[in-house]
């Protein structure tokens, strides 16, 4: 058996099969869910956003939202206020 050589059209077989699982897994890769966003995760995005002059209150924790889906974060349970919060934290300790 050690010193059998496989056929041509089963080794090109294999190597299709072997080709086909490689892409599967590459595509189950790209499916990961996103993480959720730590508070000290929305201050750095705050932190970031903050050196801008222009951005207005009303579009600002939209802003923070695109900043951390940037980053590869799931925001769909990152809300204005705790946005709004945690600028507030920040400010009271003066790091913006």
């Amino acid at each position: 058996m050690a010193g059998e050589e496989i056929p041509e059209d089963v080794f090109e077989d294999l190597e299709m099969a072997k080709s086909e699982v490689e892409k599967e897994l590459e595509r189950a890769r790209g499916k990961r869910k996103r993480r959720y966003p730590s508070n000290s995760d929305i201050a750095e995005a705050i932190k970031e956003l903050a050196g801008y002059a222009r951005v207005d209150p009303e579009s600002f924790p939209e802003r923070v939202r695109e900043k951390l889906e940037e980053q590869g974060f799931y925001t769909g349970l990152v809300t204005d206020e705790r946005i709004w919060r945690l600028y507030e934290t920040l400010l009271r300790k003066g790091e913006i």
